[in-house]
């Protein structure tokens, strides 16, 4: 059947709101993957292991699939240079000592001890295993987070909008899913408040990784800000 030109225009007028619609939607299961799969894992089931398995198995798996379906083999290097582990080194180090400082300041306050070692070993994260998800959050959390947000949706971003919009949407999700648990573990309002160091953190390792062109300063930033984290557990939380 021949389409008159009408027709033929709202076919392809059609077809381009539906490929865009499907790229939008894309787009939004991409950002909002991390927060669900943390959903089912800790609001739902309220088990740290298989939290750690459906997160980092998305941040693992989609930027593969996708690398695969372009064929690109290399998506996982990133260069490393003098000048990009001073600035991991240096950013990471002020945020480990600021994290546990102010935290180890106003623990008292902010922190029920007691309601955090119930919800953590309700979460399953005690016994053995405990040392096992540690390694987990300062080995692969960091890499994994950085190449899935600074990387790979910094990239898919960057494609429909500029730089710095693709930075601070990506730092903006990025920040999301840690209110699943920051909202069950520490008090009103610094469960809530707390989201704003960790969007602030997005966007400046956002920066790292677009000025310098590497992951190297973000992963190691990350990395020592988590350390922080987890020092703050061993110190005020964990019962040895």
């Amino acid at each position: 059947m021949v389409l008159s030109g009408h027709c033929r225009w709202y076919h392809k007028k059609n077809s381009t709101y539906k490929l865009f619609l499907r790229c939008e939607m894309r787009k939004t299961l991409l950002l909002m993957g991390p927060t669900i799969m943390i959903f089912i894992g800790l609001t739902l089931f309220g088990n740290v292991p298989l939290t750690f398995a459906l997160f980092y198995g998305w941040l693992l798996l989609i930027p593969v699939y996708s690398s695969w379906k372009k064929q690109n083999h290399s998506p996982w290097k990133f260069s490393i240079t003098s000048r990009s582990l001073m600035l991991g080194m240096v950013s990471g180090t002020l945020v480990l000592v600021i994290i546990f400082a102010a935290v180890s300041y106003l623990f008292s306050f902010l922190i029920d001890l007691e309601l955090i070692r119930s919800l953590l070993k309700q979460w399953n994260f005690n016994g053995k295993m405990i040392w096992v998800l540690i390694a987990v959050l300062l080995v692969l959390n960091p890499y994994l987070e950085e190449k899935y947000w600074r990387n790979f949706i910094f990239e898919e971003l960057k494609m429909s909008t500029s730089a710095g919009n693709a930075i601070i949407i990506s730092s903006f999700f990025y920040s999301l899913y840690h209110l699943l648990s920051l909202v069950e573990l520490f008090n009103w309002p610094f469960n809530v408040l707390a989201v704003i160091p960790i969007f602030l953190a997005g966007l400046i390792w956002g920066i790292f990784r677009h000025k310098s062109g590497s992951l190297a300063a973000p992963i190691l930033s990350h990395v020592l800000a988590d350390t922080g984290i987890i020092l703050i557990y061993l110190v005020y939380i964990h019962t040895w």
